[in-house]
């Protein structure tokens, strides 16, 4: 197993077509797929199911595809780190994204970040929203977008996005339509984060004001265990778009939006107020700000831009 064949396996997975990747990555098809048949046969496993929509992930399959991504993301650190230690001009960037942020734009953030300012390196952390926040005060990350806002002193906020959180379960489900009762979906076996989660809290207290009970069968701090557990048809969730945006166009996961009440959270920039300006600050704010705009794109439907990030002068402190 080499990073040749994990990145030509993760373009594969990403594009859901052997075709495509071929024609994404200029390789040659033929060769492409003999490098994905070297993998699974150094592997024992068979990591892909090929049919006429495309192709989707075996078990083995999706368990490689997580390391293949944690592996390559490793290797780009690594090599962004060393190239930072090497040119004294270029500026580390602690940056905290959620796992439904890094799914939808993390590449593309990276990309154009190292295209339009070179200068700046990107160090950056995906975890639940929570973590990132207690990560932000502890004074291990810069700059934090995450789903909650904590009225501490010296933490600053913007808001940025509105989103609508979605009902998923297994693709056989037939709890689904084009929309479900808030009241149907919390009786469903849920599979949720922990009572620190936006989402947890959100839930708990829509249903707290209904006087409703909340069955949550599974509490997993891990999207991908939860993920699992909803595509083999154990347990449903309530998660944004971002999350299971890959396992909807592969067909192993259904969705829709949930009604009476809807379930919204929205997303901040978080920074501590007194820290100091970055080197490169309006580059970098205005690359953020193009970001957001392309994540609410990518959101679809379920994302409305009501914030913009903006120079510290223009911040407010409160969302």
């Amino acid at each position: 197993m080499n990073l040749r064949q994990l990145r030509y396996f993760v373009k594969v997975v990403e594009t859901g077509n052997i075709t495509r990747a071929s024609e994404s990555m200029n390789v040659a098809q033929t060769a492409l797929g003999q490098q994905i048949r070297h993998l699974e046969e150094s592997l024992g496993v068979r990591l892909l199911v090929r049919h006429s929509r495309g192709i989707s992930l075996t078990e083995p399959g999706e368990l490689l595809h997580r390391h293949a991504l944690a592996i390559l993301g490793s290797v780009e650190e690594a090599r962004r780190e060393v190239m930072a230690r090497g040119a004294a001009r270029r500026e580390v960037v602690n940056l905290g994204v959620t796992p439904s942020i890094q799914a939808l734009i993390g590449p593309e953030l990276l990309l154009a970040a190292r295209e339009e300012i070179p200068e700046i390196s990107f160090r950056v952390v995906e975890e639940l929203s929570f973590i990132l926040i207690d990560a932000l005060l502890r004074g291990e990350l810069d700059i934090a977008f995450a789903y909650e806002f904590q009225n501490r002193p010296g933490l600053a906020a913007t808001a940025l996005i509105e989103e609508e959180l979605l009902f998923v379960a297994g693709a056989g489900s037939r709890v689904l339509g084009d929309s479900i009762p808030f009241e149907d979906a919390i009786r469903t076996d849920l599979a949720l984060v922990s009572d620190r989660d936006i989402v947890w809290r959100l839930i708990h207290d829509a249903a707290g004001r209904q006087g409703l009970p909340v069955n949550v069968a599974f509490e997993v701090q891990s999207m991908p265990a939860i993920k699992t557990l909803v595509a083999r048809g154990a347990a449903t969730s309530v998660v944004p778009y971002g999350v299971v945006a890959e396992e909807i166009q592969q067909g192993l996961i259904v969705a829709c939006p949930i009604r009476q009440p809807s379930m919204r959270r929205t997303l901040f920039l978080n920074r501590m107020s007194d820290a100091p300006s970055f080197i490169h600050e309006a580059a970098l704010l205005a690359l953020l700000d193009r970001m957001i705009g392309r994540l609410a794109e990518r959101m679809g439907p379920y994302g409305n831009v009501i914030g913009r990030v903006l120079p510290r002068r223009h911040e407010e402190a409160q969302p």
